[in-house]
C-alpha cells in the first residue's frame, strides 16, 4: 500500500503508529516486521 500512496517507509509508519495510538487500527501480530492491523470499527460493523 505503501508504494501505491507514493510515501517513504518512516512517514507510512509513522500515520500507522498515530492511528494505533487513536485506538483506530490494532496490531495483530506482535512482530517488529511484516505486522498485520484490524481496522476495529469495520470489524465492529461487520459482526454488528
Amino acid at each position: 500500500m505503501r508504494q501505491k500512496l507514493a510515501t517513504s517507509f518512516p512517514t507510512a509508519t509513522a500515520a500507522v503508529k498515530v492511528l494505533e495510538d487513536l485506538g483506530i487500527v490494532t496490531e495483530l501480530t506482535g512482530q517488529k516486521k511484516n505486522r498485520n492491523y484490524s481496522y476495529t470499527a469495520y470489524i465492529a460493523q461487520l459482526a454488528g
